[in-house]
């Protein structure tokens, strides 16, 4: 018999559904335009992982501007903003303990295992599909649990309308039901055979039914209302889970977490839907429009490489419609008696402008023009031209890059950060990482750091308005130096080597900077004493030069 947990996540799993099910017309449309092999949501949902491509969808799809655009975008995502192979972020101490040489050593060196357990794990394929998702739905869920025996990390992506979603407050994901199959024995290895319902067991031990069968379960994670903040186990975690098994209406694994496992990302906000919009949103009536043009282009090229025939009654089996061949008249019977071609004078020039207007639209939907700009410009284009079009196109894409990184990246970077020090993959954490509170001792999530093209790119906006003001002050400071005495190098440094992509290696830490600043000043002092005994003693000997010793000793070193 259901416990009264157990019907409320029934119960809440359904209003949900039922809430979310508004959108999947509209997710139908989208994904035909965009990933037409998928089949309609309805489709995935009821056949779950193994179902089979919509062959009549695709067949339909007449222009693949759409799918292309989407699929440019979700490349170019993971290739300037998470690129494997190379560091697109950095970990950095809470802002209480920043500047702290040996916290900041310490992030230092996760940044590096997590970057490198990144590189082993599915990740990265996982994060291309979320930018497909995200592209396509406006929508994306990510997992992160961790990987096979219990070590590494492992990422698996929600399909879009398997899951339901509300938001807190501060319009954060915070309610995530997901629903979701497995067969007898992927129930078995995941809770364990003793755990199972009965009906389940029988299944599993029929080998007919043990690896065909599909099992509907709900899995409901959200913020846990009654718990011990004072416990640390599963049950009193700060975020609920638990796995309900439908046919049987048994929970299976109640548990918890200290941050939500799925990270719920949205390509663009809307107050009035918790799953946002997309740029294929955007480009819908468009992509329409496209199909439909091009599927009218194909006729006119058909009827003009094969044109309709007009022929007198009772000629049609006189007329040989093969190449070179013959086909006889009589030329008294006038004009109309002759076989012709009929109704073949379409603008095909007109209608393939009209659809390089749609297509142009459609990619200017995706942001297609900010991953394939340079590419496409001609090669005898200046400096300033490509700038001109990449600095546009980056301006238009930023809020949308900011609402990535707070959904999507961070939520993923901390929790693997957090999946890691649990499995004592990273190393000791120095006194000065450690902070507590009421409960107990604990680590703080660090702060990240973007250091991608993507983000680097973002940055220049900055780096731009710095070359400005040093066009207008460097014929100035020639004049007087103190123009530019109040730019601060120990920041503006750093922030230009971000800015340009150096690798961290490439730049002093702020220990060697302070160590090279204190043996300047060291050597401007003893260079301005040596200067000034060598004056005393061109003027007055040997007592003179003691007496301009001890006055250098109690002179302020120089600024």
């Amino acid at each position: 018999m259901a416990t009264d947990r157990v019907k409320r996540i029934l119960e809440q799993c359904k209003a949900l559904d039922s809430a979310r099910m508004v959108n999947e017309p509209i997710w139908d449309e989208l994904g035909s335009i965009c990933f037409p092999r998928n089949g309609t949501i309805s489709a995935q949902r009821n056949q779950g992982a193994g179902g089979r491509p919509d062959r009549a969808r695709v067949a339909e799809n007449f222009d693949g501007t759409a799918m292309r655009a989407c699929n440019t975008l979700a490349t170019g995502q993971a290739a300037r903003i998470t690129p494997m192979g190379a560091r697109w972020f950095v970990l950095r101490p809470p802002a209480a303990i920043q500047g702290n040489p040996a916290a900041e050593n310490w992030y230092a060196r996760c940044t590096e295992i997590l970057a490198a357990k990144l590189g082993t794990s599915n990740f990265y394929n996982r994060a291309y599909e979320c930018y497909q998702y995200r592209g396509g739905y406006g929508v994306s869920a990510i997992e992160t649990t961790v990987g096979v025996n219990g070590r590494g990390l492992h990422y698996r992506v929600l399909p879009t309308g398997s899951y339901s979603i509300a938001e807190n407050s501060h319009d954060e994901v915070d309610v995530v039901y997901r629903r979701y199959r497995r067969s007898p024995a992927q129930l078995a290895e995941q809770f364990e055979l003793k755990n199972l319902p009965e009906p389940v067991k029988k299944r599993f031990d029929d080998a007919a039914t043990r690896h065909s069968l599909s099992e509907e379960l709900i899995h409901a994670i959200e913020p846990r209302r009654d718990r011990d903040p004072r416990k640390s186990d599963p049950r009193n975690k700060p975020v609920a889970s638990s796995h309900v098994h439908v046919e049987s209406e048994l929970e299976l694994l109640e548990s918890g977490f200290d941050s939500t496992p799925i990270a719920v990302s949205r390509w663009q906000t809307n107050a009035l839907n918790p799953y946002g919009w997309s740029p294929a949103d955007y480009a819908l009536p468009e992509a329409v429009q496209a199909n439909f043009q091009e599927q009218m282009i194909d006729v006119l090229a058909e009827v003009a490489a094969f044109p309709r025939v007009l022929y007198p009654a009772g000629m049609k089996d006189e007329i040989d419609f093969a190449a070179l061949g013959l086909t006889s008249f009589d030329p008294s019977a006038g004009e109309n008696a002759v076989p012709r071609e009929w109704l073949t004078g379409g603008r095909y020039d007109i209608a393939k402008d009209r659809a390089a207007d749609k297509k142009a639209a459609i990619e200017a939907a995706f942001f297609v023009e900010l991953f394939t700009a340079i590419s496409r410009l001609s090669p005898k284009a200046t400096a300033t031209q490509v700038s001109a079009i990449v600095s546009e196109s980056r301006e238009m894409f930023h809020p949308i890059y900011s609402n990535m990184v707070r959904e999507f990246q961070t939520p993923v970077l901390r929790r693997s950060f957090s999946l890691l020090i649990q499995q004592g993959e990273m190393p000791p954490p120095p006194p000065a990482v450690v902070q507590s509170d009421d409960l107990g001792a604990f680590i703080a999530d660090p702060e990240v750091e973007y250091v991608s093209a993507m983000a680097l790119a973002l940055e220049q906006s900055n780096l731009a308005g710095l070359n400005d003001i040093l066009t207008v002050l460097t014929p100035l400071a020639a004049i007087d130096p103190r123009w530019l005495a109040w730019l601060n190098p120990d920041i503006v440094g750093p922030h230009l080597a971000r800015a340009k992509g150096l690798p961290s290696c490439f730049s002093r830490t702020p220990e060697e900077m302070a160590a090279i600043a204190q043996a300047q000043a060291e050597q401007a002092m003893a260079e301005q004493a040596m200067a000034m005994t060598q004056g005393v003693r061109n003027l007055g000997g040997v007592d003179e030069t003691a007496k301009a010793a001890q006055m250098m000793q109690n002179m302020p070193p120089p600024q």
